[in-house]
């Protein structure tokens, strides 16, 4: 009897027109389980195949009801794939307990594909075969010339030179990546946030946001505190593929809420204001325009001051408008909105 290692449903796609849904399943020894259900496999089981549909329907909807939630959905739907996982990634698979995972092993872990069906309502989880298995790249691709001139204004480091720092070690290689330490220069440990870019915007969308950092770096503005901006750090790629972006860490306590601002002083709200102002400020006086402005795109440190982050361009609905996104007078609506809640 193999045993089996902690692992989770780290995210699931369905379909609106088919009835077929695909679990991924990641495990803290560094393997993922590409689990593709199709209820044409279900074979006289109409009580498996009723669940089946509850599952799906709760999965593509995320109406939770009846005292059954998302994770009872995703529990019920994995559980049978859990003597599959142990015969495959065995715990014997192990790491020695000082030795960080790299960002390398969670983008490019070794995976597997496998189904289940249903006879009698009896169930049979199998193994498929992977070489026809195409879940797409971790990573956005740019021209040549567009990664070649990341190297003269931002560091690159390769997914082997990042190491995933994890709070539980149950979360290891199943949890999205975010703190994360490199070496620096001088050789010394520098903690990142480490942001993935997301594959499904392709890559005009990370060019977009790394052309701001650039501008953001070129022009030399003053630091903390003249303006508080989540400074890249640098990029993680190989050759013309990117990964993600690397941001110094900054401990915080959260991101700007209404709820935070309800619970803070009238003096910490002042505070804020006149810092995230004051930032926008500057930035607009360099051309830079900061896109997607919302409170949540304001994070507070530990010192209780205001960092404006995320420079991906985008907007978000209910803080700027769409035919003002991209331009300083949806920044100047955005940062109105906050004001609002921060008076």
């Amino acid at each position: 009897m193999y045993k089996s290692p902690h692992w989770d449903v780290a995210l699931w796609e369905t379909h609106e027109t088919e009835d077929d849904c695909t679990l991924v399943i990641r495990t803290n020894n560094g393997r993922v389980f590409y689990c593709q259900i199709s209820p044409s496999r279900f074979l006289q089981s109409p009580t498996f195949k009723d669940q089946y549909f509850r599952c799906l329907n709760l999965l593509r909807s995320g109406e939770e009801e009846d005292d059954f939630y998302m994770e009872d959905a995703c529990d019920w739907l994995s559980k049978p794939f859990e003597s599959l996982i142990a015969r495959l990634a065995p715990c014997t698979l192990k790491r020695p307990r000082d030795e960080l995972p790299t960002l390398a092993e969670y983008l490019f872990p070794p995976h597997f594909v496998c189904s289940l069906s249903a006879t009698d309502e009896k169930l049979d989880t199998f193994e498929l075969d992977s070489q026809n298995h195409d879940w797409g790249s971790p990573m956005i691709f740019v021209k040549r010339d567009f990664s070649d001139d990341l190297d003269r204004w931002t560091q690159s480091y390769h997914p082997n030179e990042v190491a995933i720092c994890y709070d539980n070690p149950r979360d290891v290689l199943i949890k999205p990546p975010k703190r994360v330490v490199i070496s620096g220069r001088d050789g010394n440990r520098v903690e990142c946030f480490f942001k993935r870019f997301n594959t499904s915007f392709g890559p005009e969308h990370a060019k977009t946001e790394l052309n701001t950092h650039k501008r953001i770096a070129e022009a030399h503005l003053p630091p903390p505190p003249k303006t508080f901006i989540g400074h890249l750090h640098g990029v993680v790629r190989d050759g013309n593929g990117l990964a993600g972006m690397l941001f110094t860490w900054i401990n915080n306590k959260g991101v700007l809420s209404k709820a935070r601002a309800d619970q803070s002083t009238v003096q910490l709200k002042a505070r804020w204001a006149t810092q995230i102002k004051d930032t926008l400020e500057i930035l607009h006086h360099q051309n830079i325009i900061w896109g997607d402005a919302k409170a949540e795109n304001i994070l507070i440190d530990m010192d209780d001051n205001a960092w404006i982050i995320d420079f991906g361009g985008s907007y978000t609905v209910g803080w700027v408008d769409k035919d003002k996104a991209g331009t300083v007078e949806g920044d100047a609506q955005g940062l109105a909105r906050i004001l609002d809640i921060l008076s």
